[in-house]
């Protein structure tokens, strides 16, 4: 009996020691995966040693802007039907730019019109608002522009008694362009920053580049009177003359390259990118109404040279960009072209 009693206590400490043990193993295979959880997750946060990232959450950056916008119009039919080109009457431009964390804020105002502009080229009413998320990554855009006001730069074949000396260029005052959407892109290269390179909100320690890639969602709008077609030129544009108005939504996908050069503070970032997609349309003429669906083109070339200090800051950026409203024989291109300087200091 006494045996029994002796082997069931042990056999009982052998059960409680194995279960001791088996709870111990547990514990510690679930805190090592705990702690591989928080390794991965530090690692994926951890920035590339090409990168280096300022501990400042905001940035303040004043910008002088020289823009120039045009609607460019050809018949898409080989031969028929003569280029012309519409563009705002624009002087200059300045804006503020900051940065809050991750977004980055950016609008500007038109500097006044001098009275000799004014007669020469009319006036332009404009607004342009941007809105960034800037990631190493991954970069979100949302974007609004808003022209009213054009004149007619290649007037001559078609007005060719025209008096500019005392009339001015001919204008379009009701002529309105207004584009709005959502540009969505990806950098598939650790070490190269658009942040740093654009942004200024790291800095890119070494020479690289990457592959791109990118979505836009984007509305646009044409408001016209009957005479955006100039004279002799109504029968070659048969889907465009005497329109109204115009709804067009695109869906773009675009690829591309950039890299940035660095010689210590100092870079140098060339970026090329351009796709197609298509395009949902819907215009109206005076005597009637159209729906249709095209294919648009898009492309953009920026480059900038800069300093990025570890509190001060500033670039010369140009960029130029377009993408085409293609409406049955037209083709309609809108370009955006700038060139601005910027500083700033980080705070």
């Amino acid at each position: 009996m006494s045996f029994s009693l002796k082997h069931t206590i042990l056999l009982l400490t052998l059960l409680l020691s194995t279960a001791i043990i088996a709870q111990k193993k547990e514990k510690k295979q679930k805190e090592t995966r705990e702690e591989k959880k928080e390794r991965k997750k530090a690692e994926k946060n951890k920035l590339p040693d090409n990168i280096e990232s300022f501990p400042k959450n905001f940035l303040i950056r004043p910008r002088f802007v020289f823009p120039e916008v045009s609607v460019n119009v050809s018949n898409r039919l080989f031969g028929k039907g003569e280029k012309f080109k519409y563009k705002p009457a624009i002087p200059g431009v300045v804006g503020l730019s900051l940065k809050i964390k991750k977004v980055y804020i950016s609008a500007a105002m038109q500097l006044p019109a001098s009275d000799h502009l004014k007669k020469l080229y009319g006036e332009t009413k404009f607004r342009n608002i941007n809105i960034n998320i800037q990631g190493r990554i991954v970069n979100w855009g949302l974007f609004y522009r808003d022209y009213k006001g054009f004149y007619l730069k290649n007037y001559e074949s078609y007005y060719p008694n025209w008096n500019r000396d005392s009339l001015g260029y001919p204008r379009s005052s009701k002529l309105r362009i207004i584009e709005g959407g959502l540009n969505l892109s990806f950098n598939f290269n650790k070490n190269f920053s658009m942040n740093a390179a654009f942004a200024q909100g790291e800095r890119q320690k070494k020479s690289a580049g990457s592959f791109l890639m990118g979505l836009s969602e984007r509305y646009q709008r044409i408001d016209a009177d009957t005479s955006f077609v100039p004279p002799t030129q109504g029968d070659l544009y048969p889907n465009l003359n005497k329109l109204r108005y115009g709804n067009f939504t695109s869906t773009l996908i675009y690829i591309g390259f950039g890299y940035q050069f660095v010689i210590k503070k100092f870079h140098f970032t060339p970026v090329a990118l351009a796709g197609t997609g298509f395009q949902i349309q819907s215009y109206t003429q005076t005597d009637k109404k159209h729906f249709w669906i095209n294919y648009p083109t898009y492309a953009t070339l920026k480059a900038q040279l800069g300093y990025n200090g570890d509190h001060f800051f500033a670039n010369l950026i140009y960029a130029t960009e377009f993408n085409s409203i293609p409406i049955k024989e037209t083709r309609i291109r809108l370009f955006h072209n700038y060139l601005e300087f910027g500083m700033g200091l980080r705070f």
